[in-house]
This record gives C-alpha cells, sequence and structure tokens, in this order.
C-alpha cells in the first residue's frame, strides 16, 4: 500500500482497522494486532469506536478527529474520522496538530530524568537554579503581598501547587497569557512570571498554570542547554519523535491542522492570531507547558516509552520504572483545588491520575489532555493507551468522555 492511498483510506475512513493499523504501528515501531480478539477486543464493537467519532462530529462536539488504541505493543485501533465542513481538513498519518498541554507529561519526564542523574530532589528549592524564584510575593487577603513563607520546590511545579496561574485572559488581552504569547524567549517569560504576585504560598493550593513552563526554564539552568536542545537529545531522538518541536518546519506548517472555533452553535475557520503561539524557529519561545507540535506517531511513541516501563525502542532506558510509577500516583493528598478530586481522583508528577476506573477494571490510569481539544490516557494494568487528536477551541472534555467509553466497551 502506498503512502498516498494508505493516508487516503486513512482519513476517509473507508476501512476497518488493519492497514491503517500496520501504516502507523510501522511509524511508530509496532506491528498492528490481525485479530483484536487475541488481545481482548471485539472487532465488531471496535467499529462503534468509529461510529463513537464520527457521532461527535454529527453532535459538533468535535471537527475532524483520530483515535488509536495500542495495547500490549500491537495497534489494536487507527482511526480517523473526518467532517465535511469547508476549512477543516480530513487527517492523514503526517497531519501534526499543537499538542498545548500534552507537552507538560514530556517536560515532566524531562525534567526526571535531571532528578535520577542527582541534579535536584523533588523538595529542594526551584530557587537555587533560578535565583529570581526566591523574590517571588504572595497574595494576602487585604489585597496586599508578602514574602514566600517557605520556598517553591520541584514537587510544586509537577504538581501545580507553587502558586503560578498565568492563563488569565485570551492571547490579545493585556493579561499575562497575551504577553506570553507575544514573548520572544523562555527565559524573559519566566523572569516576566517571577515578578507577578502568585495567589496562595507554595504547597497550600492547586493551581493550574505555567509551573511545567518554569519547570522546563530549570531544565535549561539545571542542564545548560535551551529546553529544545535537551529534550531532542534526551527523549525525541532516542525515542524517534521526529516531527515533534516548537516550531513548524515549512514541510509541517503545510501539514498543521487548521483550527476549528465553535461558537454560535456552529464552527468557523480558525484564523491565524488564534493559532496564538508563532511556532517559528526564529523565536525560542520554548514553553515546557503548551508549546510544542506533534503527530499521532510521534506521540505514540512517548506513550509506548511510559508503557515500557521508560524504555525507548532501542532498548535506552529513558526513566526507572519506579521513577514512572511515582509520577503516575497522586502527590496531592488533601491539598485542595484539584476539581477532579470530587470525582475521586489526583494528580501525580505531571499526570492525572484517576482513581475512579474499576468500573472499566482498570486501575492506575494517567495520562493529560490539550488545550485545543486532545487527549491521551495510559493504562498499565491493561497494558494499554489510547490517544485522541482533534483541533477545536474551546476544549470540549466530552470528547474525551465519549471516545473512552467506547474503547472500553469495545473491550471483552
Amino acid at each position: 500500500m502506498t503512502r498516498f492511498v494508505a493516508a487516503f483510506l486513512f482519513a476517509t475512513g473507508a476501512i476497518f482497522v488493519h492497514p491503517l493499523a500496520a501504516e502507523l504501528g510501522q511509524a511508530v515501531g509496532l506491528a498492528a494486532v490481525k485479530d483484536p480478539a487475541k488481545l481482548g477486543f471485539d472487532a465488531e464493537k471496535l467499529d462503534a469506536v468509529f461510529a463513537a467519532q464520527e457521532k461527535l462530529i454529527a453532535d459538533k462536539q468535535s471537527p475532524s478527529n483520530v483515535g488509536l488504541i495500542v495495547r500490549r505493543g500491537k495497534v489494536v485501533y487507527h482511526r480517523a474520522a473526518a467532517s465535511r465542513m469547508a476549512h477543516d481538513r480530513a487527517i492523514s498519518d503526517e497531519t501534526v496538530f499543537p499538542i498545548w498541554s500534552m507537552t507538560k507529561p514530556i517536560t515532566s519526564v524531562a525534567a526526571m530524568i535531571l532528578h535520577e542523574r542527582g541534579k535536584f530532589k523533588l523538595d529542594d528549592p526551584v530557587a537555587d537554579a533560578l535565583p529570581e524564584l526566591a523574590k517571588v510575593r504572595v497574595k494576602t487577603a487585604d489585597g496586599k503581598t508578602e514574602p514566600l513563607a517557605k520556598p517553591i520546590t520541584y514537587r510544586d511545579l509537577f504538581r501545580h501547587t507553587a502558586g503560578f496561574a498565568g492563563y488569565d485572559g485570551l492571547y490579545h488581552q493585556d493579561g499575562f497569557w497575551g504577553k506570553t504569547t507575544r514573548a520572544k524567549s523562555l527565559d524573559w517569560i519566566i523572569g516576566e512570571l517571577a515578578k507577578v504576585p502568585i495567589g496562595h504560598q507554595p504547597g497550600d493550593k492547586y493551581t493550574y498554570g505555567m509551573s511545567t513552563a518554569v519547570l522546563g526554564r530549570a531544565i535549561e539552568a539545571l542542564s545548560g542547554r535551551t529546553l529544545d536542545q535537551f529534550l531532542r537529545k534526551e527523549l525525541f531522538r532516542p525515542l524517534g519523535m521526529k516531527n515533534t518541536r516548537f516550531y513548524l518546519t515549512k514541510r509541517n506548517r503545510k501539514r498543521f491542522q487548521p483550527l476549528s472555533v465553535f461558537e454560535n452553535d456552529d464552527y468557523r475557520a480558525g484564523k491565524p492570531a488564534e493559532d496564538e503561539l508563532p511556532y517559528a524557529k526564529e523565536v525560542p519561545l520554548y514553553l515546557g507547558g503548551e508549546g510544542l507540535t506533534s503527530t499521532m506517531a510521534d506521540y505514540a511513541r512517548f506513550c509506548q516509552m511510559l508503557v515500557d516501563g521508560g524504555k525507548a525502542p532501542g532498548g535506552k532506558q529513558i526513566l526507572k520504572p519506579e521513577t514512572l510509577k511515582l509520577m503516575w500516583t497522586d502527590q496531592l493528598g488533601d491539598i485542595p483545588g484539584y476539581d477532579d478530586r470530587k470525582n475521586g481522583n489526583g494528580f501525580g508528577l505531571g499526570f492525572y491520575v484517576l482513581n475512579d476506573f474499576n468500573r472499566y477494571g482498570a486501575e492506575g490510569v494517567f495520562g493529560w489532555g490539550g488545550y485545543h481539544t486532545t487527549h491521551f490516557w495510559i493504562d498499565p494494568k491493561n497494558e494499554m493507551y489510547a490517544i485522541y487528536l482533534c483541533r477545536r477551541y474551546p476544549f470540549n472534555a466530552e470528547t474525551l468522555k465519549q471516545f473512552r467509553k467506547a474503547v472500553y466497551e469495545a473491550m471483552k
């Protein structure tokens, strides 16, 4: 099967799993399973996964989208559903997506490489590497500020208890996020972030924001390399993630999935400014929390490493299994502020930790999502992971809910 024919069939959803799964399997370095039943999946119910993807389009929950299921190192399912919108584009195996906050797990894994090398302990002050963080001020109830009562630690950055916000408005507004999108470098924006009083003392509350971007800057200080250089050497090259970077090459810009913006009960084409980040090689804005672009095959390689206990396809150990297990163990405890705590779930070191998955016969599920409605999760007990990618603003959690439900219902 030629790449052109495979991409066409993939985009139109014209065939069942096998040729497409083989195509992606080859890209990821995995075999495609010929009989899903051998891996605990019902072939007819896998068709229902595709039906769920199409229904998300019909219900205006999603534009064109693609789903992947891998179990025990074999591609069980890989299929794309295409919308009929003129501005949208059918997804192929070469489509590039902005993965936004799915960058956070990658940066967190990269930081833990340095942790294993003894560069920092989880409860060390980050100010040892980034001195500007020692001077951060904290907002008080009376509207004033006070100094830090305790240092911001690496654990605080991983689990979002450092107090850093930063997601305070849209790209064209005057808030800190607007300033971030116009910044020219990572070190400058982290320096500016350190000047903004944080909302609470470190460790007192979960505040989702730019903590992982700060972690990325700490990686630079500890390693002596830019975050871009560190990720390429320590993760992307060993894993074969050839299309994952902070900028778009000329070729990848043509493969960049168009943005669909949902407003007034319908979709419209996104404007270039609504990409929000420049994705330009000449702008070293290496945001470790939100800045990467990637493909399905590349992110699958990252997920496969997590399932394989930290081992790259060539055998290189990226992280120790016990380190990974620590990362997907809840780190929040009784710390307030995490909205999903009401569902019994927690947050580890760069990943959500789902404890309400027993109904699926799963335990210790971890993962995360991205701003333009991308999702992944790892199911260690079932030796499985799944990825769902589209490009929709605003973020829609219903896509994950429906896709994940269909995936587990397809398991025998």
